[in-house]
């Protein structure tokens, strides 16, 4: 399964775990989040999160139409620095005021542009890897090693900011809604990893 394969497979796969961990560490505790530190109701958070969710499958399409103009690569790049700074704003600890709600919006309406740009222009970098006749017949192969490298990033993420916000709480004396910042400070160094992977 792992042989055969060219070699930017592993870069992209890597890169798409370090930016897969980023973004489920900030989904697994966003809900949780948004009652902790604005009081919204559970209908609220789940309208919220329904939304962003929508934006972020419906974004590819845009990210898509932007790639056939000016290149997958550099849509992919965007996309990463996008969501950077869509994950910065949730990281930087504020009010709960509308200053605060207007850096939480704004972070969500980053992250799903971001992610829309990086998602599927990435797995289509995968399968232009294939193109060449040489790995036409590891393709099958290719996208399954591609897909569990998504998969371990995920796996690992809801822990990891489980954790995190535990050691803040413990550590460093945050209260509970300055804990969840540093989580998702996690998904920035996260990001920064896939991109240097992916470079």
């Amino acid at each position: 399964m792992f042989e055969g394969q060219p070699k930017g497979l592993y870069a992209l796969a890597l890169a798409n775990t370090g930016e897969r961990f980023g973004y489920y560490t900030m989904l697994a505790i966003f809900t949780l989040f948004l009652q902790a530190k604005f009081g919204y109701t559970a209908a609220e958070t789940s309208t919220i999160f329904g939304s962003f969710l929508g934006f972020v499958y419906f974004m590819p399409l845009i990210g898509g139409i932007l790639a056939d103009r000016f290149g997958y690569g550099k849509m992919v790049t965007s996309g990463i620095v996008v969501m950077f700074l869509g994950y910065t704003l949730l990281a930087i600890p504020t009010g709960a005021d509308i200053t605060g709600k207007a850096m939480m919006f704004g972070a969500l309406a980053l992250i799903s542009c971001g992610t829309g740009l990086f998602k599927g222009n990435l797995q289509v970098m995968v399968g232009n890897l294939y193109d060449d006749p040489k790995y036409a017949s590891q393709r099958d192969n290719g996208f399954s090693i591609f897909y569990m490298a998504i998969n371990i990033g995920a796996m690992f993420a809801p822990t990891a900011a489980l954790k995190l916000i535990a050691w803040a709480k413990m550590a460093l004396g945050a209260s509970e809604q300055t804990a969840y910042h540093y989580a998702f400070g996690v998904a920035c160094v996260s990001l920064i990893v896939s991109m240097a992977i992916y470079y």
